[in-house]
C-alpha cells in the first residue's frame, strides 16, 4: 500500500475459483486474510455456530461417527482434550490461527489417534462452513476482498461446502455495485458536487461536519520509568522464549488506547476514511487500524504537538504492561474483572470493545494493556528471542512481512492477553479487535 492511502486505491482482484474478474474500491474494514473480522455490533457479528457444529460434536458428548461398528476404541485424556479444544476453537473462530493452537491442527491430530470421531471425519467441513458464514458477514460489511479470501479458503477445506454458490453470487453482485458507485462518485467529484472522507457505503456516506475536525484531543501520556526486566516466558509458547534481560530507558506512553474520536480527527485532516460511531461512543478504542495507519497517526500527532511520537517497541510494550510484575498479568494469575476479554467478566466480554479506562489501571497508571484491542508495536515478527541482547530497540530488517501485535482483544480469552503473549499480522491487516497506542522518548 502507499501506506496511508491504501483504502482509497482501486484493486483488481481475480478469484480463479469463482471464474470471475472483479474490481472494487478498497474501503475494507479488514484485510490481510484475517479469519476473524468483527464489527462493533454484536448482533451482526454473532456467528450462528449451532448451524455449523452438530449437537453430538462437543466436548462433553464423546460420540464417534460409526464408520466401524465393531470398533472398541476408547478415549484417552488427549483425545478428550482435543475434542474440547476443537469445539472451543470453532466457536471462537480460531480456525487455522494462531499457529500451534487452532481447530485445524487439533483436527489433524485427532484424526491420527481417533479417526472415527465426528471431528476427525467432518471437522474440515465444519471449518469450511464457518468460513462461508464469515464470508457472508464480510459481504454485508462491504468487505468483498475479505469475503473472497474466506471463500477460497473454505473451498480448500471442502470443495462442496454448502451455500458457496450464494456467497459467490453475493461477492459478484457486491463488486458490480461497488464499481458502479465508484464511477458515479468519481463523476460527481469531478463536477465538484461531492466532498466526503467517509467509507462509501450508502448508509454512511455523509460528509463530516466542519466542527468534527476541530475536536482535537491529544492523548494523555504516562511517564514510564527506566528499569530492567525479564522479557518473555519460560512456560509460554516457543515464540516467547527464551527469557532474557532487557534494559529500558525512560519513555512516555499514552494512558489509553487511541480512541475513535482521536483517530477520526486525524483521518478527516488527512482525507482518509474516518470511523463512524454513535453519540457518546467516541471514547471507544479506534479499531480496524493497520500498522501503517498507526504509524501515520503517530507521525501526524508529532507534527501537531511538535514532539516526535512513535509506536512502542515490543520490549517497551511488555515492560509497560508488566508494570513491575512477573506474573502472567499485572493483576496476577487471573484477569477476572480486570480486563475486557472472553471469560474475564464485565458487560463487554466477547461482545464488543469497552470504553477506554473501564477497568483499573496497572501500577504504571496504564489502562487496558490486557484485552480490549490488540495493539501494534514497531517490531518485525521473529519466531523466538534467540540472539536477543539487552537492548529495547525495535527489531527491524529488510522484507519485514509481519509486525507484532500485543495484548489480546475483547474476542480472545485471557491466554492471549498475557503480558508475554505475542501475536503477528501483515502491516495492512485490519480487524475489529485491533488498535494501538503511542509513545515518545523521555518523560
Amino acid at each position: 500500500m502507499s501506506n496511508r492511502y491504501r483504502f482509497l486505491s482501486v484493486l483488481l482482484v481475480v478469484v480463479p475459483v469463482l471464474g470471475l474478474t472483479m474490481s472494487w474500491q478498497v474501503l475494507a474494514q479488514c484485510e490481510g486474510g484475517a479469519e476473524v473480522c468483527l464489527q462493533e455490533s454484536t448482533q451482526e457479528s454473532a456467528l450462528p455456530i449451532a448451524d455449523v457444529i452438530p449437537d453430538n460434536a462437543n466436548a462433553t458428548s464423546l460420540e464417534v461417527t460409526p464408520l466401524d461398528e465393531t470398533t472398541t476404541d476408547t478415549y484417552t485424556e488427549e483425545q478428550a482434550a482435543l475434542v474440547a479444544g476443537i469445539t472451543r476453537d470453532l466457536k471462537r473462530r480460531s480456525l487455522t490461527r494462531p499457529l500451534g493452537n487452532n481447530a485445524h491442527e487439533k483436527i489433524v491430530r485427532l484424526r491420527e489417534i481417533q479417526p472415527n470421531h465426528d471431528y476427525a471425519v467432518n471437522g474440515e467441513k465444519y471449518i469450511a462452513r464457518i468460513l462461508v458464514l464469515l464470508g457472508r458477514q464480510a459481504v454485508k460489511r462491504g468487505d468483498l476482498n475479505l469475503a473472497s479470501k474466506h471463500l477460497l479458503k473454505a473451498l480448500k477445506f471442502d470443495p462442496k461446502v454448502r451455500r458457496q454458490a450464494e456467497l459467490k453470487k453475493a461477492i459478484a453482485d457486491g463488486a458490480r455495485k461497488r464499481e458502479t458507485k465508484l464511477q458515479t462518485d468519481q463523476q460527481k467529484s469531478e463536477n465538484g458536487k461531492v466532498t466526503s472522507y467517509l467509507p462509501s457505503t450508502e448508509s454512511e456516506n455523509k460528509a463530516p461536519q466542519a466542527t468534527d475536525a476541530g475536536k482535537f484531543v491529544a492523548p494523555v501520556m504516562v511517564a514510564i520509568p527506566a528499569g530492567n526486566y525479564l522479557m518473555g516466558s519460560d512456560t509460554g509458547a516457543e515464540d516467547e522464549k527464551p527469557l532474557h534481560h532487557v534494559t529500558i530507558e525512560a519513555f512516555s506512553m499514552s494512558k489509553h488506547e487511541i480512541t475513535m474520536q482521536q483517530y477520526r480527527v486525524f483521518a478527516i485532516a488527512n482525507g482518509l476514511p474516518a470511523p463512524q460511531f454513535a453519540e457518546g461512543q467516541g471514547n471507544l478504542p479506534a479499531t480496524h487500524i493497520s500498522w501503517h495507519d498507526a504509524k501515520a497517526y503517530a507521525a501526524w500527532l508529532g507534527e501537531i504537538i511538535q514532539r516526535p511520537y512513535r509506536l512502542p517497541t515490543e520490549s517497551e510494550w511488555e515492560y509497560a504492561a508488566r508494570a513491575g510484575t512477573a506474573t502472567p498479568f499485572f493483576s496476577g494469575e487471573s484477569l477476572t474483572d480486570a480486563a475486557n476479554c472472553v471469560g474475564c467478566g464485565g458487560q463487554w466480554a466477547g461482545k464488543s470493545t469497552a470504553p477506554v479506562g473501564s477497568f483499573a489501571p496497572n501500577e504504571f497508571g496504564l489502562y487496558d494493556m490486557h484485552g480490549n484491542v490488540w495493539e501494534w508495536v514497531e517490531d518485525c515478527w521473529t519466531d523466538n528471542y534467540n540472539g536477543r541482547t539487552k537492548s529495547a530497540a525495535a527489531v527491524q530488517f529488510d522484507d519485514c512481512e509481519r509486525r507484532v501485535l500485543r495484548g489480546g482483544s475483547w474476542y480472545n480469552d485471557a491466554d492471549y492477553a498475557r503480558s508475554s503473549y505475542r501475536g503477528n499480522e501483515t502491516p495492512v491487516f485490519r480487524d475489529g479487535g485491533v488498535g494501538f497506542r503511542v509513545v515518545h522518548d523521555g518523560l
